[in-house]
């Protein structure tokens, strides 16, 4: 089947490829650094403004993608909002996963929807209080990541992408005008699929609701959202045949034996965010383009409020093995766990948090024909509530004996920042903005982030230059200083981790280059190892160095494109932060137009990254874990075949992962244990409404 599978896609690109007759089609303009959901570009003169939606006439009936425009968040933190597009091209939408978005490369247990880690370590963060819980934060709905729209005409989009059960994907936006200046929309999202071999099968279901209002004079703004987000992920600890791609094996892929029959990690978490900002004084309408001038100088007041409610549960009971069907846990619990402090057969541990943040600042913007500056400061206020539960306390009646849920660790923790902006230009083309958050006050008090970054724009055609540094100083995230539950307990006072960074870009739009290096220096790390047979928080006090190259380049030939990526990695502490030395990605696709309306793309994409050790995964902390004796992984490369193609409102996807296995290899790993999925077919459809 799958020499078959492989055929068919050779005899679909051998014609393509070798066609002579060629109509150009309209040129997608891939962004240098991976998949956007996005074009960015400002309103057209007259239009997109909030005047033209009051001016438009109603006997307009025909509209299209340019009728859709959206404010990111940020942008309601600047002197004006320019609107991003929507993203009709076909470019890149065989990456519809989020384990490549943004060129990225992501580690994971076995299947889209389960525990992931960006193979590359990223640093610092957000200051106030951190969890430390990671693991499904890729797939989250976030407050902070809500776009807000303004339509002409109700707008929909849905997503479908299928692989035949193993792997399943919806997405559903909506959102109108109910008013010219008064916004509304949501979105789900769910992620449900079988996977590949046995407890594989994630179930998240992701809701959004958003609304966004600005008076007639353009002053005020007020903004919000609501966001509920349930991840369910089970664990099934891994497989215990360690030679499954090596030694020949008859056994079905969902019939492995594995560690854990019956364990799932659940994600509950629910959010109200709310946004207001006032203009006081005289300034423009929404500007064309940040070089317009503002009437006089002006200051805005800004005030946010949000409220989150979380709770990570890790629940499990023991399935004794059972010979003759040969299912079960392979490991007794004692076997597979390192300490077992309650119960050995079951566990139902919990972390639940409800935070309350509010943020109040005061800013003034100005702007001349060549210059412009803004300076503003603030205060925000967090309260958070942290507790974590496991089933301890023994309960007798006149049924039943058992165990009840008790609280191992409550805090109470109040943070207060002060935080302070500035923002010039040096020159007419270079502009300069440093930005800084204190913790004065509260379980945090003395972290810091500070943020530096200058701005050179050359011209058009030969493109812009950013420099960034970033100093950052921050409380170790709890997880790693107190943690109890069934299987872990411990109480550390690890010392707060410093975080710097110095880096420089250079990207030309018309080029299509990105060139950029990235330098880190972090003391007093902190991670999770393994010890013997004990899985441990640890913290470093060696002094880590990370050098971190990328380029990314859009090669034209005539209707071919390769789309480039490479990033390389010097890292004197591979040992505790273990990553491959070079990365790359790339996409060779045809490009053409069929009959003048079908826009389509065929070819492949290929990853492939420099063989290093691998990290193990506890699932009942959900967290990702060095050790000795862990496998080493990469120096294979991995090939999808993908076919796009785009009709008006219209995307299709087939595409077939993993193209070239049983070519050398019969399977590869990322996470110790957990074996990567098989080669796959998939289809995707989507489509837009504009009416």
């Amino acid at each position: 089947m799958k020499n078959f599978i492989r055929l068919f896609f050779a005899c679909l690109l051998f014609p393509v490829l070798t066609n002579a007759q060629i109509v150009n089609p309209n040129d997608p303009s891939r962004p240098p650094f991976g998949r956007q959901d996005t074009v960015k570009k400002t309103p057209e003169q007259g239009e997109g403004g909030l005047k033209d939606f009051y001016s438009r006439k109603d006997s307009v009936k025909k509209f299209y993608a340019k009728s859709i425009r959206f404010a990111e968040p940020r942008q309601f933190d600047l002197d004006t909002i320019a609107y991003s597009r929507l993203d009709t091209s076909i470019t890149d939408y065989q990456n519809y996963s989020l384990f490549y978005s943004n060129n990225n490369y992501y580690l994971n247990v076995g299947n889209l929807g389960l525990a992931s880690k960006n193979m590359y370590q990223q640093f610092g963060s957000k200051l106030g209080f951190a969890t430390g819980q990671s693991a499904l934060s890729l797939y989250e709905f976030k407050p902070e990541r809500v776009n807000y729209y303004r339509v002409y005409s109700p707008y929909t989009e849905v997503t479908w992408v299928s692989g035949f059960g193993s792997e399943s994907l919806i997405d559903f936006i909506h959102t109108q005008n109910i008013k010219p200046n008064l916004n509304i929309g949501f979105q789900y999202s769910s992620i449900g699929s079988e996977g590949y071999y046995p407890r594989q099968r994630p179930k998240h279901n992701l809701f959004s609701a958003w609304s966004w209002y600005q008076s007639r004079n353009l002053k005020y703004n007020i903004l919000g959202n609501v966001i509920f987000n349930s991840l369910k992920a089970p664990e099934n600890g891994g497989l215990s045949n360690d030679s499954i791609f090596t030694v020949p094996t008859n056994k079905q892929h969902e019939f492995e034996s594995i560690y854990l029959n019956d364990a799932l990690t659940t994600w509950n978490n629910s959010s109200v965010y709310l946004k207001q900002s006032y203009v006081i004084g005289a300034r423009d309408t929404n500007a064309v383009t940040q070089a317009k001038v503002f009437k006089s100088p002006f200051s805005k007041i800004t005030n946010s409020i949000q409220f989150d409610q979380r709770e990570y549960k890790f629940d499990y009971n023991y399935v004794p093995y059972n010979e003759s069907s040969l299912q079960g846990d392979v490991l007794t619990p004692s076997q597979y766990f390192s300490h077992i402090y309650i119960d050995s057969l079951q566990a139902r541990d919990r972390v639940k948090e409800k935070r309350f943040r509010t943020d109040l600042d005061i800013s003034l913007f100005g702007r001349g024909r060549n210059e412009r500056f803004n300076l503003g400061g603030g205060i925000a206020f967090e309260s958070v509530n942290y507790n974590q539960h496991a089933l301890d306390s023994v309960f007798s009646n006149n049924t039943q004996t058992g165990f009840q849920d008790s609280v191992y660790l409550s805090k109470s923790i109040n943070n207060a920042l002060l935080k302070g902006r500035v923002g010039f230009s040096l020159a007419a083309n270079i502009d300069l903005d440093i930005r800084g958050q204190y913790v004065f006050a509260g379980f945090n008090s003395g972290d810091v982030l500070l943020d530096g970054t200058a701005t050179v724009s050359l011209s058009e055609k030969v493109g812009k230059i950013i420099l960034k540094a970033v100093i950052q100083n921050s409380e170790t995230p709890t997880i790693y200083n107190q943690y109890s539950s069934n299987f872990h307990r411990w109480s550390n006072s690890f010392s707060k981790i410093n975080s710097n960074l110095l880096s420089f870009t250079y990207s030309n739009s018309v080029t299509r280059t990105r060139l950029s290096a990235q330098y880190n220096l972090i003391n007093n790390y902190a991670y999770f190892g393994k010890v013997g047979n004990e899985i441990i928080p640890q913290q470093s006090g060696k002094l880590i160095n990370i050098l971190r190259l990328s380029a990314d380049q859009l090669f034209k030939f005539g209707m071919f494109r390769l789309a480039s990526h490479f990033t390389y990695q010097a890292n004197n502490a591979q040992e505790i932060i273990p990553a491959p030395d070079f990365y790359t990605y790339q996409s060779f696709y045809y490009q053409n137009k069929l009959f003048k309306v079908l826009d389509f793309q065929i070819g492949f994409d290929a990853r492939y990254y420099t063989k290093f050790k691998s990290m193990g995964y506890a699932p009942e902390l959900g967290q990702f874990y060095v050790a000795e004796g862990t496998r080493e992984v990469g120096n294979y490369p991995i090939v999808d075949v993908f076919l796009t193609a785009g009709l008006r409102r219209t995307r299709f996807l087939i595409k077939y992962d993993y193209w070239n296995q049983g070519l050398n290899k019969k399977g590869y790993y990322t996470v110790d244990k957990y074996a990567m999925p098989d080669a796959q077919f998939k289809f995707g459809l989507s489509w837009r409404f504009y009416d």
